[in-house]
């Protein structure tokens, strides 16, 4: 079958490989959609801690069942993948974070993705429902963005955000749009934060640029208590004490998107977290949950992910897909042809 196999850092190759094999107790779907990721562009470029070569890259995946081992689908049914692949026993996955499988494998990270004609989905990844039947009326590609939403509404889980309260979103790339769409969703105040003019035309309580004058802003928006909840969903966003003054008393801190692996640490007033009460969360990747979530959620209408996808491309094209994503010309591409 056709595939594009990332071997090295820079080195993406569409080529011939062998068809996958259906895994016992899992499936082998005919990919039908598959988006592409900034974390896609990041392990083309430079690699990425999870990252096992060589790789068929692709975690935003729908697709069509020709295959079945599982026993609880058949050929033919359109879904939806949770890209997780958990173990089912260990105690993170007792406790429903099976992001954080002891065990864990990500597809298009340790296991092959979606970036193919065909794609085998592990036994683990159905033991957890991580594969999801696609309704009548939502097309592959909309539901091929159920990944992006599904960590979008786990880190709101992580913030315990809820309704009526105010959340301050640094990042208006498809995340930060994803995740103001989220909590508007559940009736709370957003504020958002972007340098970029073009990105600024929102549906949000305010959009701010990201200058000197932020603090006083968000301040006034929020009638002098700060944000209950801050959300990063850029690496760029500085992780500092005017954060920390810009929250709320009882407020969280979600560092959503990963830092530079060369710069992580960050110098912040800890006796601010401590009198302010305030908490500092991580959120990374969906739990299988979260995906079933997000996916009812494209179902009901509640979020519109149709006008993400800007950009469509063939396998072929992986790579011009790759680069409109890196030059910040499109907030979506979808690979659409196999």
């Amino acid at each position: 079958m056709k595939a594009a196999l990332l071997s090295s850092p820079q080195e993406l190759t569409i080529t011939e490989v062998a068809k996958p094999t259906c895994p016992d107790g899992g499936l082998l779907l005919k990919v039908e959609a598959c988006a592409i990721c900034p974390t896609d562009l990041k392990m083309w470029r430079r690699g990425q801690r999870d990252l096992v070569y060589p790789r068929i890259l692709g975690h935003e995946v729908a697709g069509t069942v020709v295959e079945d081992r599982s026993g609880k689908y058949a050929v033919g049914d359109r879904v939806q993948i949770w890209p997780g692949v958990a173990c089912g026993t260990c105690a993170a996955c007792a406790k429903g974070m099976d992001n954080m499988c002891a065990e864990q494998g990500i597809i298009g990270f340790n296991y092959d993705g979606g970036f193919a004609e065909y794609m085998a989905v592990p036994a683990g990844n159905v033991l957890r429902s991580g594969v999801n039947l696609i309704p009548e009326h939502v097309s592959f590609e909309e539901a091929a963005l159920t990944e992006p939403l599904a960590c979008c509404v786990h880190a709101l889980e992580r913030c315990a955000l809820t309704a009526g309260e105010t959340i301050l979103i640094f990042g208006a790339g498809t995340m930060g749009q994803l995740a103001t769409a989220a909590a508007m969703g559940k009736g709370c105040q957003t504020i958002v934060v972007e340098p970029s003019a073009e990105r600024k035309n929102l549906p949000a309580t305010a959009v701010f640029s990201p200058d000197h004058h932020l603090y006083e802003k968000v301040i006034e928006v929020t009638a002098g208590r700060g944000a209950d909840v801050v959300l990063l969903t850029t690496p760029q966003a500085a992780i500092d004490n005017n954060l920390l003054n810009m929250t709320a008393q009882g407020g969280r801190i979600c560092i959503f998107s990963g830092l530079n692996v060369k710069s992580p640490e960050r110098i912040i007033d800890m006796n601010t977290i401590h009198y302010h009460e305030l908490s500092l969360v991580g959120a990374y990747g969906c739990t299988s949950s979260s995906n079933t979530h997000a996916l009812a959620m494209i179902a009901d209408g509640l979020i519109d992910v149709r006008r993400f996808i800007q950009k469509r491309v063939s396998l072929e094209q992986l790579q011009s897909g790759l680069e409109a994503i890196e030059n910040g010309e499109v907030l979506k591409c979808m690979v659409t042809k196999f």
